[in-house]
C-alpha cells in the first residue's frame, strides 16, 4: 500500500503518480468537508494516539488496515 495525491477532473481521477499500472484498486478520501467532523474525547485520545505512533514509524500493514475497516461496514 502506497499513498498518492490527486485531482478530480471532468469526473475522473488523474493522480500523481504515473508509475500506477492499470486495474490498481484505488481508495479515495476527499479533503473537502461537508460538515465538520466532530469526535467524542475517546475517539480524540485515539486519533491522537495513532497519529503519535506514525510519527514514531510504528504503522501497521495495508492489508490490516483494510482488515480493521470492515469491522465498520
Amino acid at each position: 500500500m502506497r499513498v498518492t495525491t490527486g485531482t478530480a477532473i471532468s469526473g475522473e481521477v488523474v493522480l500523481d503518480d504515473p508509475s500506477l499500472t492499470d486495474g490498481t484498486d484505488i481508495l479515495a478520501v476527499t479533503r473537502e468537508r461537508e460538515e465538520e467532523a466532530r469526535l467524542s474525547p475517546e475517539e480524540l485520545v485515539e486519533l491522537e494516539a495513532g497519529i503519535a505512533e506514525a510519527d514514531r514509524d510504528k504503522m501497521i500493514s495495508g492489508e490490516e488496515f483494510f482488515a480493521r475497516l470492515r469491522r465498520y461496514e
